[in-house]
């Protein structure tokens, strides 16, 4: 059943809205504050994960050119995610 105009706006508008609070956080678990990468180094599953990762990345010698996140939007390299690993050891 085709929707009228005046719905689809009404619909779209409500949409974006609601997607543009979710992009100003600066991490999406559970409403945070803090940027994703502390929520990981802090967990020890992913932690370990995060470990490998950076292992693997340094021995191709790319780990400046992978990020964990967005590389505009405030993501990290995996130089500094290693560096914050060692760091919180």
């Amino acid at each position: 059943m085709p929707q009228s105009k005046e719905v689809h706006k009404e619909y779209m508008r409500k949409l974006r809205g609601s997607q543009k609070g979710s992009q100003d956080e600066g991490s999406q678990h559970k409403g945070s504050q803090y940027p994703a990468i502390l929520h990981a180094l802090t967990d020890p599953e992913k932690r370990k994960k995060l470990e490998k990762i950076c292992q693997s990345l340094k021995i191709h010698k790319q780990d400046m050119n992978v990020y964990y996140g967005y590389p505009n939007m405030g993501g990290v390299p995996f130089d500094v995610v290693g560096d914050l690993l060692e760091a919180t050891r």
